[in-house]
Order: structure tokens, then sequence, then C-alpha cells
């Protein structure tokens, strides 16, 4: 069973960034650890709703899922993260401040993010409808099972979007 201490989520720990965790363990898939709740990343800012995994034993977290009330603090928050987002993960970052129907991948830290807008729904709600993924069938999942299944969705996710730089993303917004 992989504990946090062999995944890339051990510094975070360390740190007390992982705040308000429902699950925080091993999920079913073999050497998968995952996180759900909120990352803090400075002060009153914190990536809320996160869906995190690592696998065990590798310095990165492969995937990452939250949302962000301002798309700006995505910079500080792939910086808290370093050299534990990879080029090959997958990271959505769902901000309240980008306008509906505006979808980005953002180069920020050696890997692309999703940036995507998001309402008054959830990021659950978001990656399911984003990734396709059955709700019915989602619904008889436990914590660790549902984190599982939308990982591995996002592992397969590979939908263009159209690729715009952090800082010319934030002209955007105005």
């Amino acid at each position: 069973m992989t504990s946090i201490d062999q995944t890339a989520f051990a510094r975070l720990e360390t740190e007390g960034r992982l705040l308000k965790p429902s699950l925080k363990a091993a999920t079913h898939k073999s050497g998968r650890f995952g996180f759900r709740g909120d990352i803090g990343i400075e002060g009153d800012t914190v990536l809320k709703e996160v869906f995190a995994t690592a696998e065990g034993g590798e310095p990165y977290i492969s995937f990452i899922a939250g949302q962000l009330d301002h798309f700006k603090d995505v910079k500080p928050l792939t910086e808290l993260l370093g050299e534990t987002i990879k080029a090959d993960g997958k990271y959505f970052f769902y901000c309240h401040d980008l306008e509906a129907g505006n979808r980005y991948l953002v180069p920020l830290g050696g890997a692309k993010i999703y940036a995507l807008p998001i309402d008054d729904t959830s990021v659950y709600n978001e990656m399911i409808d984003c990734l396709y993924l059955d709700k019915q069938k989602m619904k008889k999942f436990d914590t660790a099972a549902k984190l599982d299944a939308v990982a591995d969705g996002a592992f397969e996710f590979d939908t263009k979007y159209a690729e715009i730089s952090f800082e010319d993303c934030l002209k955007q917004i105005g």
C-alpha cells in the first residue's frame, strides 16, 4: 500500500498545505495515492475542491484538478508545486474569472495547464462532464474509486485547446 511519504505529496503534507481532506490515502489502483480536499497556496489563496493523484516512488503529482477564485493564482500554485509537476501530467484549474466558453492550454512550470471557466458548479461535476464519465456509475463508487475514475479519464483526455501564455491570458481577463 502506497503511503504519502512515498509520493510527491510528502512535502505539501509536511508544510501543512493539504487542507480539509476527505481522502488522503492509497486509492484502489495499485501504487497510486490520492488526495481530495484543498491545497493552501499562500495566505488566504487556496486551490479548492482538489482531486489529485501521485504514484508511489515518483517525484511527481501526475494529476490535479481544482478551483481557483482568480486565474492569476495559477502562477503561484505552479511555483508552489515546482518540480512536482511534469510535462506529461494532467492539470485542470477551473477559474471563476475566466469567461464561459473560454478554455486554454497554458504552458507553466514545465507543464501545460488546462485553464477552464467555472460557474456555480463543482470541480467534480465539471470533470465528469469534461471527461464524459458516466454519472450514474460514478454515484456507486466510494471516494477513492471516484478519484481513480476521474484521474484515469484525465490521463486519456487529449482535447486541444488554444495555447496561450499566462501573461496573454491575464490580459484577456483584464
